[in-house]
């Protein structure tokens, strides 16, 4: 204890901040290095997996091509035969690498989580709960200082990491995203995964964590509650999204078939956003509006009763939407944690410096 009180009561600004840095550094040492080897690893894995789909793209020569395309690099693939070269290599790849890719996203969506609650929670109930705060409140270092410190350098670490991670999947699944045209961009693998989406999580949980323990005090009901929390926040931000930018929508012909729309749209596009039936004014009647009914007989007088017409209408997101969504729910995680980070250290600076004795 008297070193630590050496270190920071030295004289002098730059002096008392190096203590505080080798201070925090010292307490987080272990999960530091935890971190460093578990990025490490999973950065390895994803080098190593989509190196392997790569070879195997290149090898069968179908870049860029998908079993929904008729033809691949002017060969025409034949999907009503049943054995194709072109369609065959396809299948395998999915067969392959599809369940990696997958799992891997989902372990990266559990990430926040797991940073939330076992580095941000921890962070500062660990030091309540403990009272080992009063010691480097008594120091010459101001409370400001410290908090600022404890909070620094593990965001540093976790957005470091989480950003490296983020961006090798970004690689990977960009590799394999013609060809995996059933996993929809916008659902939370990959999209929760990749790209500045990803990396705003990390500091977001890690806030989270962080006010949690400064409120409960208590280390295992703050990583409780940030466990908890956080996961509700990814579900809600899996019900926001689709809202962040109004759908493109797409009609039928009198027929009911979307003969004007290309495949294209359809197999790159993040479908589900909306569907149903053109009344005579042009209005949408969604699919759902009929759900109660009973039923061919009951569902077609149900859309008799709202003078539904034969065409039909979807509304998805086109592949272009892709960047512009993910910079806006970066946006609204990181103004969030930004927040947060606020709220911790005007918390501190109000607690009396001394806790009274019981």
């Amino acid at each position: 204890m008297s070193s630590v009180g050496i270190r920071l009561g030295a004289p002098g600004a730059r002096p008392r901040t190096r203590g505080l840095v080798w201070l925090v550094a010292r307490q987080h040492r272990a999960a530091l290095w935890a971190g460093l080897a578990a990025v490490a690893a999973i950065a390895a894995y994803i080098v190593w997996q989509r190196a392997g789909m790569v070879g195997y793209l290149r090898a069968h020569d179908i870049q860029d091509c998908a079993d929904w395309k008729r033809f691949c690099h002017g060969r025409r693939t034949h999907l009503e035969r049943g054995s194709d070269p072109t369609i065959d290599a396809l299948r395998h790849l999915t067969d392959t690498y599809r369940t990696p890719l997958l799992h891997t996203g989902r372990l990266l969506i559990a990430l926040p989580a797991l940073i939330g609650v076992f580095i941000g929670a921890p962070l500062f109930a660990r030091e309540l709960e403990m009272g080992t705060h009063q010691l480097v409140w008594t120091q010459s270092v101001s409370r400001t200082r410290w908090v600022i410190a404890k909070l620094a350098l593990p965001l540093v670490a976790v957005t470091a990491g989480t950003a490296v991670l983020a961006a090798l999947y970004t690689w990977w699944w960009r590799a394999a995203r013609t060809q995996f045209q059933d996993i929809a961009w916008g659902t939370a693998v990959p999209f929760d995964a990749t790209g500045p989406a990803a990396v705003a999580l990390a500091p977001l949980a890690f806030f989270l964590g962080a006010a949690a323990g400064l409120l409960l005090r208590r280390t295992v009901p703050a990583m409780a509650v940030t466990l908890g929390v956080t996961a509700g926040v990814q579900y809600g931000l899996a019900a926001l999204r689709p809202h962040l930018m109004t759908p493109r929508t797409i009609v039928s012909d009198a027929s009911g078939d979307f003969v004007h729309t290309p495949l294209e749209v359809f197999f790159t596009s993040w479908r589900g956003i909306g569907d149903g039936y053109l009344a005579r004014s042009g209005a949408k009647i969604p699919s759902d509006r009929c759900s109660s009914a009973i039923g061919q007989d009951g569902w077609n007088r149900c859309l008799a009763r709202f003078g539904a017409t034969e065409r039909q209408y979807e509304e998805l997101h086109p592949a272009s939407h892709y960047w512009p969504m993910q910079w806006m729910q970066a946006g609204i995680c990181l103004a969030v944690a930004v927040a947060l980070a606020a709220f911790c250290v005007w918390w501190i600076r109000r607690r009396p410096a001394v806790k009274e004795a019981a």
